[in-house]
């Protein structure tokens, strides 16, 4: 009986002395909507920062134009309104004084090498091949490797499609790389890649494959937008640690017609430093919104013309080539890049869509390239 007299004391004693504390002041942040999507397809950005002096929010929304200002409310809530925006998903970024601040208030986001950025979608039709349905789902595994080149373990992400645990069918394999900044997660966030291969799949628009997504950066240095393999310490990793470990590990298919390899931005100069220097690996290769920089250009001519004429690069089933259009700011770089295609007669396909250099072109890219594969 003490003993529970004892305790009833503790609760009475506890009780008293809470009701001492002062109660939390309400703020406007309690029930902010930090995004929210106006009937007429504007969009109004909203972040409760009363001691700031000057709030911006930039994002892949703009279209490479200038940050937007937002205005401060007399209840210490910053607001602006962009749009009216076509039906996509979006990046944004707040920056108070100076500090780009994650928004807590939305637990959408994207991971990249050096931080967060936020997602919005404005839904329509045309977000439609990127939403989540009710359809059968690959799984999206964060797989560790030994890297034997860099002496490190490091992270990728691999997705599997819906039933592959269950099967014994080598698949084939795309090896789909990010662009600088980003990271290996990327094409799994603001990429979408895993919807947009379940849906198609449950559309039956591609062949089941598994797709590996590692991370393009390295801690040691090197020449990423160089010319060829040697100069870039992801693609010595990517060669001699991330392709057996996919080999060995998973139940993938090792024939040259079973191998597809894309990239963006400076993962599309790895995927050309990487397939260009051995062909004779892929047969699907698809950089997107890339190209060599002219001193790179003069080097390729001056030193790797035995690469430039290898007959294996005309063996490649698809080399597909896609910008985002003018404004993609490698516009010019693949401009100059092809040409020096077509003088060494090297084949290949181009395409331009909307989008610029972002995600907005990117995630259409691989839902137009993934049912080419593997057929």
């Amino acid at each position: 009986m003490k003993k529970y007299i004892v305790c009833l004391s503790l609760l009475v004693t506890g009780l008293s002395q809470a009701q001492n504390f002062p109660a939390r002041t309400p703020t406007p942040n309690d029930t902010l909507v930090s995004a929210r999507i106006l009937p007429d397809s504007r969009l109004r950005f909203s972040i409760y920062a009363p001691k700031a002096t000057e709030v911006t929010v930039n994002g892949d929304f703009l279209a490479g134009q200038p940050a937007a200002s937002l205005t401060k409310q007399a209840n210490g809530v910053w607001t602006t309104t962009v749009g009216p925006l076509a039906p996509n998903l979006y990046t944004y970024d707040f920056t108070i004084d100076g500090i780009k601040t994650f928004d807590p208030k939305n637990p959408q986001y994207k991971e990249s090498l050096n931080g967060l950025s936020n997602l919005v979608t404005i839904p329509g039709k045309e977000t439609d091949y990127l939403t989540e349905k009710n359809v059968p789902h690959g799984r999206v595994e964060i797989v560790w490797y030994p890297s034997g080149s860099l002496g490190i373990t490091r992270r990728m992400h691999v997705y599997t499609p819906p039933g592959y645990e269950k099967s014994t069918t080598k698949l084939p394999v795309l090896y789909l790389l990010h662009g600088g900044g980003d990271n290996d997660a990327s094409w799994m966030t603001v990429g979408r890649a895993n919807f947009i291969l379940d849906n198609l799949l449950a559309e039956g628009k591609m062949k089941p494959m598994l797709v590996v997504m590692p991370a393009g950066h390295t801690p040691t240095p090197g020449m990423h937008m160089g010319a060829g393999p040697e100069q870039d310490p992801f693609c010595i990793d990517f060669l001699g640690s991330v392709m057996p470990f996919i080999e060995k590990e998973y139940r993938v298919s090792t024939r040259r017609q079973d191998r597809a390899i894309a990239g963006l931005s400076m993962g599309g100069i790895q995927v050309l430093n990487i397939a260009l220097w051995h062909p004779e690996k892929f047969s699907y290769v698809l950089p997107l919104s890339t190209g060599y920089f002219p001193p790179v250009i003069k080097e390729l001519e001056e030193k790797y013309q035995a690469v430039l004429k290898n007959p294996e690069i005309n063996r490649i089933n698809l080399f597909w080539i896609a910008m985002g259009g003018p404004s993609d700011i490698a516009y010019q770089n693949n401009k100059n890049m092809m040409a020096l295609f077509d003088k060494n007669g090297i084949k290949y396909k181009y395409v331009e869509v909307p989008g610029g250099h972002s995600f907005l072109a990117w995630r259409n890219n691989l839902h137009t390239f993934a049912p080419l594969l593997f057929r």
